[in-house]
């Protein structure tokens, strides 16, 4: 069981799962894809079934919200005679009752639980696109503040406690990541349990998968993972685009437009837009003002990982925040603007085609007329 959490990999591992699918059952191996009479490349709408009442209020997108998601993975797994590998990033976040829930039900003899750590220089600055993306208009370093606050000021040990049982500490208690190994070592057994560390960038782009395959000890995973399109890849927004997506949220907020509608604004822009500009500009970075606290929580959270023994792919100096996860600089309007104009442009080329054709018919239309016009006029008797 892959618990994420969130931002760390997930969308790629799951999109290589769901194209490996049909050739692992010949493996012994399962990876459910059509468990509720749709293609899904992940397992979040089923978690989402069992838990959103207690643990979050996610979109329709995601669910019917009537069991029947969560029935019919249990019920692919169950009937399956082998190994079976789901993955849901929103389990990281879950608290511990609501994990123990999902646990029993999937009433398996042995559980292996798989997660996904990355450093909390590219978790921020991602975690707050993620929000924007969900249509919320807080901006960027109240966001962070409200982080800090959350993150309180005694050790993870002394958090803990309040991470695991306060509903709005899902960021804390899918990131510290101590306190999460520690949690699922207690659902499932110390022995139960592994972590992956994302590489630093500049890595050679299969080694992410190298080490997970090599967490899932599963038959019949390829070495060399099927290379995926970028739309598939789940490709972040610059600054400049982030920017002016919550832009976006803060004027739908004030036109009293509902989520729904945001958000599917948002998608259109995000998949007609922005990843068509040949020069999208910088990445989000972390204010300079945050990165030594950002730094500190980091090398505390990488001791807190090593004193629960948890075994490892990758290198928990991955988890370091580099002083390069920062930057001063501030995106200029001219950046913004550049990007609302050109997804902007995009997202309404079928309008402006539609005006270009109308100009067209009503030329062909009018030039007739304007010449017999003059024509009649020229013939025309003078008045007496």
């Amino acid at each position: 069981m892959h618990i994420g959490p969130r931002k760390t990999g997930t969308t790629y591992l799951q999109r290589v799962l769901q194209l490996l699918s049909p050739d692992l059952t010949s493996h012994g191996v399962l990876y459910p894809i059509d468990y509720r009479d749709q293609e899904d490349y992940n397992h979040v709408g089923a978690v989402t079934d069992l838990t959103h009442n207690e643990e979050s209020k996610e979109s329709n997108r995601w669910t019917g919200k009537d069991g029947s998601g969560w029935t019919g993975l249990v019920s692919a797994i169950q009937g399956w005679d082998g190994t079976a590998i789901i993955s849901a990033e929103m389990i990281g976040g879950l608290r511990p009752h609501a994990a123990q829930r999902l646990l029993d039900g999937l009433a398996s003899p042995t559980i292996d639980v798989v997660i996904t750590m990355r450093d909390l220089g590219r978790i921020l600055p991602s975690s707050w696109q993620q929000h924007v993306r969900n249509t919320h208009t807080q901006a960027y370093k109240a966001y962070l503040k409200r982080r800090s606050r959350e993150r309180g000021t005694e050790s993870p040990v002394q958090m803990q406690p309040a991470w695991d049982s306060e509903r709005h500490q899902t960021f804390w208690r899918s990131y510290a990541y101590g306190a999460l190994v520690r949690r699922w070592q207690g659902l499932v057994g110390p022995d139960h349990v592994k972590i992956v560390t994302l590489p630093k960038p500049g890595a050679p782009s299969t080694l992410l998968w190298d080490r997970f395959r090599e967490a899932l000890d599963a038959p019949g995973l390829p070495e060399t993972p099927p290379r995926l399109p970028a739309f598939i890849a789940n490709v972040g927004s610059t600054r400049a685009e982030a920017i002016m997506l919550h832009a976006l949220n803060v004027e739908a907020k004030r036109r009293g437009w509902n989520r729904k509608t945001t958000n599917e604004l948002q998608q259109r822009l995000l998949s007609g837009g922005f990843l068509d500009r040949p020069d999208r500009g910088a990445p989000l970075l972390l204010p300079t003002k945050f990165l030594r606290t950002v730094q500190g929580w980091a090398d505390t959270d990488i001791d807190d990982v090593r004193t629960t023994g948890v075994s490892l792919l990758g290198d928990l100096e991955d988890l370091r925040v580099p002083d390069s996860a920062a930057s001063h600089r501030r995106a200029v309007p001219e950046e913004v603007a550049a990007a609302g104009a050109f997804a902007t442009a995009n997202a309404m080329e079928y309008e402006a085609e539609l005006i270009r054709r109308r100009n067209e018919r009503e030329a062909r239309i009018t030039l007739p007329g304007r010449v017999l016009r003059r024509v009649r006029d020229r013939v025309r008797p003078p008045r007496s």
